[in-house]
């Protein structure tokens, strides 16, 4: 083993505004050592070279003579580190230490490359990555039941209308979805671009008149439980809503997630951030962004999901801000009508 040697003196001299140190060096040092080492003071930039007579080898630092404490020291520990690790080396054939590392690479690329079902065979066989639709029957039925829950005075016109579209719409997408040929992927993604912008602006408008009414004052706004019910009730519009819109334009869409995703994705999921943790095809379902949409409105900010998009980060900062509108005042006013 290669080390230092305690026993003997190091020698000082300067040449050049640089301090020339040289460090005797006790223990085998042979030529191919020599060479290791001085690959290695070339790979990591450090002021060092090795020298060697028949019966003494020396590491030679040289160091600026107007360094400080912390820099001299810092150049002699990077010198003395290089001798463990040529040491290292000298244990371990070249082509064998090569292949070691090449190999460590490759286990860490794989582990950090998303997997996913290659083949629609694959995907069919396994069913990983499928959207459950459960969740998503769910929520659009609470999403189309709530104007119809709601006052008459939350709606433009009659309460009936904007159901009557949702419905119209879903319906659409039922039928655009059986649809066999290669028109199916652009229908389907337009019919449900035009109910995520049908729900968001009721959510908007059902939002807006909760505000005003909370300011000057409206029918709901006498009695805590019914100002309760109400604002419970446009909270959930908004947080349904919002998670329509997240599954909707989170890397194109659920077809495009599956069988095309993106490099880079809108929102990053704690499953694809670690793949590890997560079975090869993960991809988020409705009730992913249904639980974004809710820690959102709740928390008022990203908990386990990043927005890397910039409309992503607009959407999440737009929900916050009104759900923490809604939830002030509506908590604000009910205390104040329970004094």
């Amino acid at each position: 083993m290669t080390d230092i040697d305690p026993k003997s003196d190091i020698e000082l001299h300067t040449v050049n505004e640089h301090v020339i140190a040289r460090v005797p060096l006790a223990g085998p040092v042979t030529g191919e050592w020599l060479r290791r080492y001085q690959r290695l003071a070339r790979a990591t930039g450090v002021p060092v070279q090795a020298e060697a007579h028949p019966d003494r080898a020396w590491i030679v630092v040289s160091v600026p003579a107007d360094g400080n404490q912390r820099e001299v020291a810092a150049t002699m520990d990077a010198a003395r580190a290089l001798i463990a690790e040529a040491d290292a080396g000298e244990r371990a054939p070249a082509a064998a230490q090569v292949e070691s590392i090449v190999r460590d690479w490759w286990a860490r690329r794989r582990e950090s490359t998303p997997r996913r079902p290659k083949f629609r065979a694959e995907v069919a066989r396994t069913g990983i990555g499928t959207e459950r639709r459960w969740p998503l029957l769910g929520a659009l039925a609470v999403l189309i039941a709530m104007p119809l829950l709601l006052p008459a005075r939350f709606s433009v016109g009659p309460n009936w209308v904007v159901p009557a579209i949702d419905a119209v719409l879903l319906m659409a997408i039922v039928v655009a979805d059986r649809v066999r040929d290669d028109r199916r992927p652009t229908m389907v993604r337009a019919l449900s671009l035009a109910l995520m912008v049908v729900l968001v602006a009721e959510a908007a408008g059902v939002t807006a008149r909760l505000v005003i009414d909370l300011v000057e004052g409206g029918p709901e706004t006498n009695s805590a439980t019914a100002l309760l019910s109400v604002g419970f009730g446009v909270w959930l519009y908004t947080i349904l809503s919002f998670s329509f819109l997240y599954w909707v334009l989170d890397g194109g869409g659920p077809d495009a997630r599956l069988w095309a995703p993106p490099e880079y994705p809108n929102l990053a999921f704690p499953e694809q951030l670690n793949p590890v943790v997560a079975p090869p095809g993960w991809r988020p379902q409705f009730f992913d962004y249904l639980y974004l949409g809710f820690t959102n409105a709740t928390a008022f900010s990203p908990t386990d999901v990043m927005p890397l998009a910039r409309w992503a980060k607009a959407a999440m900062t737009l929900q916050a801000v009104t759900s923490l509108v809604i939830l002030g005042l509506v908590i604000a006013r009910a205390v104040n009508i329970l004094k």
